[in-house]
């Protein structure tokens, strides 16, 4: 059984689903379903180990992308000890 769901969206967000989606032959309800339906498992931990691989994967093309000019800007101890000392201010 399924249900029916209405979404007011902005125009310009439905423009660019219903581009994407005839791009890939489909109907934007389509396009905008299996958008819903894939983040839905992830969000309910439901990945699977290939799933979780992946999104892992994704998110080391950013490891080590910024440089802060600080060589001790991983350094959890020193991340406490500004933190305190910005906080401990008088704003």
């Amino acid at each position: 059984m399924s249900k029916t769901l209405t979404l007011e969206i902005p125009d310009e967000v439905f423009s660019s689903f219903q581009k994407q989606a005839e791009r890939r032959g489909e109907t934007a309800e389509k396009f905008v379903l299996e958008i819903v339906l894939k983040n839905f498992s992830k969000t309910n931990g439901n990945l699977s180990k290939q799933e979780k691989d992946q999104a892992l994967a994704e998110l080391m093309k950013f490891a080590g992308a910024v440089n802060s000019g600080n060589p001790r800007s991983a350094d959890n101890n020193q991340i406490d000890a500004d933190l305190a000392a910005e906080y401990g201010k008088d704003l």
